[in-house]
């Protein structure tokens, strides 16, 4: 079975428990279904998935800030993976939307470089939207 591309959808890994784990993963789960109801209709020559590194007990990320991953050609989909540090700050879903906004920034630079795309207005105005 084939997985469904989306425009632009979110997901996490986590490294375990740490303090503020917890927070981080309620922050994420908002911010999942805020793009799962905003991304409806919305079309892109690049599929993004963003994907935020929740350190742990177990694994931190081995990485600071925003880093692309995996690339498939076939379906256009790019994933851009974000660190995000041990102790969340007071407001988590402000910190998340400017995360996922450097996530696109970084997917544009990444887009332009290959030529797929000269910028990725749609994605954009998807997370403007948010």
């Amino acid at each position: 079975m084939t997985e469904q591309v989306h425009v632009l959808s979110i997901g996490s890994v986590e490294g375990g428990w740490s303090p503020g784990s917890a927070r981080w993963r309620d922050g994420i789960t908002k911010l999942t279904r805020k793009v799962a109801a905003a991304r409806q209709g919305v079309v892109s020559p690049l599929n993004v998935n963003v994907v935020f590194h929740v350190p742990g007990n177990i694994l931190t990320p081995d990485f600071d800030g925003v880093r692309t991953g995996h690339f498939s050609n076939k379906q256009a989909w790019l994933i851009v993976q974000v660190a995000l540090h041990e102790q969340p700050p007071d407001d988590v879903d402000v910190d998340l939307m400017v995360r996922l906004q450097a996530a696109i920034d970084e997917a544009t630079q990444w887009a332009q470089k290959r030529r797929i795309a000269d910028n990725l207005p749609q994605l954009r105005a998807l997370v403007r939207s948010l």
